[in-house]
């Protein structure tokens, strides 16, 4: 009984028996590597520096058509 058990089709069990035990492994290896981590945006520090009030004077010559003006600046209207 238990050797028919084990005797009948045999090269199908043994072959199931492989491709499980390759399954297995690729699982296994796979489980302990750790996965790479990339940056998210927003959670880390900036790599350039924001620009502040004392920006360059070209920046100001550029943006000054799309800038409204601002109520009560010593400039005068262009």
């Amino acid at each position: 009984m238990f050797k028919d058990l084990f005797l009948d089709n045999w090269k199908g069990k043994a072959i199931s028996l492989i491709i499980s035990f390759g399954i297995w492994y690729l699982i296994k290896s796979n489980l302990g590597e750790e996965k790479p981590r990339f940056p998210v945006p927003g959670t880390g520090t900036a790599s350039s520096p924001r620009p502040t009030a004392t920006s360059s004077p070209l920046d100001e010559t550029i943006l000054s058509p799309l800038a409204p003006p601002i109520p009560g600046s010593k400039e005068s209207p262009k």
